[in-house]
């Protein structure tokens, strides 16, 4: 029997898997002195959502749902296909006209490079905060908006992504744009123009992590799109699958073009995520890889839930499919490990304080397994009530939401047309 059915909603665990997914940036963490009364989770589930469409790239975003974004790098279309091995440019460039249709996507950040890790990502994380708390978006009212996101995503890595006509990937456009140059433009990605090159991943030069979170990202699109596209979520697989064969007969970690990240833990857990999406979807058996004490048959995780180190989406996943209490103390040490959760103390974690402290609030909210009187449950809350506004400044650190938020934001496409910061 699926675990499932044991796990109740929490009102810290129903937000807080999402928003650690969103990657909401937080700043000016002070001790508690003020209230916020009865915070609607769910209208703060539905606007975290915006995140996404405030880094949507390309075309169909003017008129869209967040007035000062519009279409952007639209140029995306027509891409250098550059250095790409010629024995390869009949899969990606047929007409071989030197160009390539690397548009869409989601710029990483405040910046505006593409890459293909955070993407997958951020799909995956979306896709476990809905199955966590199955349902969750349709009673917020986002549902449509969950499933506009998963297809926005998700198209992207397909696009970017190149078969053959035997169904094996030849070739991913794992990152577009150099972040040494994008990072020294401040401008709105409206009205950028700067070369974006396509940095490559093929057999000679692959990135295993970033096919693997790639595979994880669709397959939890897949996932979420099941029932109302099953035609759609089965491509999603069919990419998937390709990917983690690629990813797998093609061990490497390549960062050419990645910037700021690198993939150095490896790619073990990726594929691991990937086969525990594989498990709930009926396309795989279920994995025997059961974690203990910070290790994962021999490798280490002693870190959060982040875009290079998604072992506890694992155990999550995991845990709520089987109930194997192996997973639940992985959760438990591992929340332990990270300085725990604690009512009248906010867990900041240094830089990415809300996304990491959510990325804390997913282990919480399943340790306190539908109990809302745990000390998970009341320490995970506390959290998100900080975030929401239960701070000594009085600020919401979820943009738009509540009375007072920050608005001088280090995002780029959060000050519209500027040369400097607003």
């Amino acid at each position: 029997m699926s675990h499932s059915s044991k796990i109740k909603k929490t009102a810290a665990g129903l937000l807080g898997t999402l928003i650690a997914a969103s990657s909401i940036p937080v700043s000016g963490i002070g001790m508690t002195s003020s209230a916020a009364d009865n915070p609607n989770y769910y209208e703060a589930l539905a606007m975290s959502l915006y995140f996404y469409d405030s880094n949507a790239c390309g075309t169909g975003i003017t008129d869209g749902p967040l007035t000062w974004r519009g279409d952007c790098h639209t140029y995306d279309a027509n891409a250098s296909v550059g250095s790409l091995d010629s024995s390869l440019r009949s899969v990606v460039d047929p007409d071989g006209d030197g160009k390539v249709d690397v548009s869409g996507g989601w710029h990483d950040a405040g910046d505006h490079i593409k890459f293909n890790l955070t993407i997958g990502f951020g799909l995956s994380s979306l896709g476990i905060s809905e199955y966590l708390n199955e349902g969750i978006y349709a009673k917020a009212g986002a549902r449509d908006h969950l499933e506009y996101e998963m297809r926005w995503g998700a198209d992207y890595l397909m696009k970017t992504t190149f078969l053959d006509d035997s169904g094996k990937v030849v070739a991913v456009a794992g990152t577009v744009a150099d972040g040494n140059v994008d990072h020294g433009i401040w401008t709105a990605p409206e009205v950028q123009t700067y070369e974006r090159p396509i940095y490559w991943l093929t057999a000679s030069k692959n990135n295993s992590a970033v096919c693997g979170e790639m595979a994880c990202g669709l397959l939890a699109s897949a996932y979420v799109l099941q029932k109302s596209d099953p035609d759609y979520s089965a491509k999603c697989i069919k990419y998937a699958k390709a990917l983690i064969d690629f990813g797998t007969k093609n061990r490497s970690n390549n960062c050419d073009g990645m910037s700021f990240y690198s993939t150095d833990s490896m790619c073990e857990d990726e594929l691991a995520l990937a086969s525990a999406w594989l498990y709930i979807l009926g396309e795989g058996s279920q994995p025997s890889l059961k974690p203990s004490s910070g290790q994962y048959d021999g490798i280490y995780d002693y870190y959060l839930y982040s875009w290079d180190k998604v072992w506890q989406g694992y155990s999550a996943l995991m845990y709520k499919a089987t109930g194997d209490k192996a997973f639940s103390q992985e959760l438990e040490f591992e929340l332990n490990n990270q300085g725990g959760l604690k009512e009248g103390t906010y867990n900041a974690n240094g830089w990415g304080a809300s996304r990491y402290n959510c990325a804390k609030q997913m282990n919480a909210y399943l340790l306190a397994d539908g109990n809302p009187d745990s000390s998970f449950a009341k320490g995970a809350k506390y959290q998100l009530d900080f975030i929401l506004g239960n701070n000594s400044r009085g600020y919401s650190y979820l943009l738009g939401f509540g009375d007072k938020w920050p608005t001088h934001i280090h995002h780029r496409a959060a000050n519209p047309g500027g040369e400097g910061i607003t």
